[in-house]
């Protein structure tokens, strides 16, 4: 998979926004990061586009989470759907 889109890699508008409600969502303080991208995947019964998105705290274990939709169609309620569950690997 391989990211996609017409802005430089961090610096798509609705990525960024994505990002701060994932930030506010999990109360997270400012030594976490958060990366939101945006993939395409070719594979036979994957999405067109996916959004993955790390949390990965300077102390700790990383989370992740894939929602299978553009970053453009990620609405608040998505994000707390998708945050309340366990993270991929967990």
């Amino acid at each position: 998979m391989k990211p996609i889109g017409t802005w430089p890699p961090g610096q798509n508008p609705r990525a960024a926004e994505v990002k701060e409600s994932v930030r506010r969502l999990l109360a997270l303080d400012d030594d976490t990061a958060v990366m939101v991208r945006e993939l395409a995947c070719g594979d036979a019964g994957c999405p067109p586009l996916e959004t993955v998105i790390a949390v990965l705290p300077m102390n700790g274990t990383a989370r992740r989470w894939t929602l299978h939709r553009p970053v453009a169609d990620i609405t608040e309620q998505d994000l707390r759907a998708l945050l309340a569950r366990e993270p991929e690997g967990a």
